[in-house]
């Protein structure tokens, strides 16, 4: 037979000399500068800004990436505005309220999309946001900025000429079978020309993109029309 033995809790204080140190050892990932650093090196950006970080701590990514890195490093203030433009042919302009309002934007995928006429000047701007100096700094500077920037104005009436209308996307006539599929036109592809409507109307698509419409004007040539209008975003 399993018999218990009888014990008793004694519960005492002590004090406890322990020669050890403390080591702080940081696995929080957002401020692991080695692995940041790897990550860097194996990304290889054309251009990297670093924000949010300790001056130190920014200090030193800097100097590491600018040792591997072709690209540029930005290291900006608070409210400093940074130019990271990749293309050295373009150039920043800024587009007038009355020529905005006069806009015609069309939709196209994921963006929209509008013809303009105008001219470009050049016009005193004020930048829109300042670096946070100091307030004796500020008291003492008190002018503002007198920097030009290009800007776009609307053309008069008699100016503009007009243009020919664009026609903006990729079509592929598979998906534009799919198209007149769910509007119950029949169609079939035959020769690499689409067919509908029983072989009465064609779309072709050229070598270099370009998408005709062919068959006799009738009702339904209308509407396969409409339908193929609808697939681009028309200015």
């Amino acid at each position: 037979d399993n018999t218990e033995v009888p014990t008793k809790c004694i519960s005492m204080m002590r004090t406890v000399r322990v020669a050890a140190q403390i080591q702080f050892i940081d696995f929080e990932g957002r401020s692991d500068g080695e692995s940041v650093q790897k990550i860097l090196s194996q990304l290889r950006p054309r251009r990297l800004i670093l924000v949010r970080g300790t001056p130190e701590s920014t200090k030193s990514l800097v100097a590491h990436c600018r040792q591997w890195s072709g690209g540029r490093v930005f290291a900006p203030s608070r409210g400093e505005v940074v130019d990271a433009t990749t293309e050295t042919h373009i150039y920043q302009v800024r587009l007038t309220d009355a020529l905005v309002s006069s806009l015609e934007l069309k939709k196209g995928k994921e963006a929209e999309l509008a013809w303009l006429d105008a001219q470009i000047t050049l016009r005193d701007s004020t930048k829109d946001a300042r670096p946070v100096l100091d307030k004796d700094a500020d008291k003492k500077d008190g002018k503002e900025d007198d920097d030009q920037i290009y800007t776009l104005e609307p053309l008069s009436l008699n100016q503009i000429s007009g243009h020919q209308t664009v026609f903006i996307n990729e079509l592929k006539l598979f998906d534009f079978k799919q198209v007149l599929t769910k509007c119950n036109i029949p169609s079939e592809f035959s020769g690499g020309v689409l067919w509908c409507c029983n072989g009465t109307i064609a779309v072709r698509r050229h070598e270099a993109g370009r998408v005709t419409l062919e068959g006799c004007i009738s009702d339904d040539y209308y509407k396969v029309r409409e339908l193929l209008y609808e697939q681009y975003a028309i200015v």
